[in-house]
């Protein structure tokens, strides 16, 4: 037992017995109120952690949106950028055919402008020619006039080759262009066609570009919404482990409050047994004082000598 409990009167342990029992029901019920806490911050922690999982389940999910969707835009744009390389070639092209018109155009003109330079027709110039061979092959002619008849014959044969010459010359020309016109034709076409496609492509890949930026800012609200319920999880659970240790310490001063309770009581029932056996012994010295024998009976020595535990009521 406490020494200084000895040096108390009963009033002032009673008094400190009822200081010690209202500060163990203070204890007690603080104890009581931080069970509460703890068991509230334990469903918190719960469903935080559960809006934890549920989040970071969304976030994988948009990131498996977002990358397939990213992957669907770069093979878009991919595909966009060949569609325009080709129509690029196909500008080229058609540019070049252009000029390789104009220069055929002025070629089969050049050509035309000869032809009709020479009036006389084809049919026209076979039939000189065959008249003077087969005047030459059929008459006995003079050395003069067959020289004469020979280069008549030459110069309607080279008239013939070159107006053969400038008409097929003309006809090949006449063919290429057609076939460059065609080309022309089939490359305007084709350009067309793909500027159709550039454009709708464009439009689609527009469309998944809004798409993978909704996306983006989806994610982006998720995380930040993740991250705050991660820190508010993170401070329950520091919330959690300041009430466990508060806990701890409250349980133990309980303990601490009880002991010291018990030791004011057994103060207390011994301060009573001793005022007991004062109030015994001042009794038994009055009698004493007053009677003419002065020798004390057994009980009498009992109580004067005596200690607490000999002490009897009578």
């Amino acid at each position: 037992m406490n020494n200084n409990l000895n040096n108390l009167s009963i009033e002032e342990l009673n008094k400190r017995a009822e200081e010690l029992a209202r500060e163990i029901y203070e204890t007690r019920e603080a104890i009581k109120n931080l069970k509460e806490k703890r068991i509230e911050l334990f469903n918190q922690i719960s469903k935080l952690r559960q809006e934890r999982a549920k989040l970071l389940e969304e976030i994988r999910g948009i990131k498996t949106k977002l990358k397939t969707a990213r992957e669907e835009r770069r093979k878009l744009i991919e595909e966009y950028r060949k569609l325009v390389e080709e129509r690029r070639e196909n500008v080229l092209q058609v540019r070049a055919i252009k000029d390789l018109l104009s220069s055929k155009a002025s070629e089969v003109q050049s050509l035309q402008n000869q032809t009709k330079e020479i009036r006389v027709p084809i049919s026209v110039i076979k039939q000189k020619i065959d008249e003077i061979e087969w005047t030459i092959q059929t008459n006995v002619l003079t050395p003069e006039k067959e020289n004469e008849l020979i280069r008549k014959l030459k110069a309607y044969n080279a008239l013939l080759k070159r107006v053969t010459a400038i008409r097929e010359s003309l006809k090949e020309k006449k063919e290429e262009v057609l076939e460059l016109r065609a080309t022309y034709m089939s490359l305007r076409a084709r350009i067309k066609e793909l500027d159709e496609k550039i454009k709708k492509l464009r439009e689609v890949i527009n469309e998944k570009t809004t798409g993978v930026n909704k996306l983006k800012d989806s994610l982006n609200q998720l995380v930040q919404k993740y991250n705050s319920i991660k820190s508010e999880l993170e401070s329950k659970k520091k919330e959690l482990e300041e009430c466990n240790n508060e806990l701890t310490l409250k349980t133990s001063k309980l303990n601490a409050l009880r002991t010291q309770y018990q030791e004011t009581l057994a103060a207390i029932e011994e301060a009573k047994k001793k005022q007991v056996l004062n109030e015994k012994k001042s009794k038994v010295a009055r009698e004493i004082e007053q009677r003419e024998k002065k020798r004390l009976t057994i009980d009498e020595l009992k109580i004067m000598y005596g200690d607490l535990e000999d002490l009897k009521e009578d």
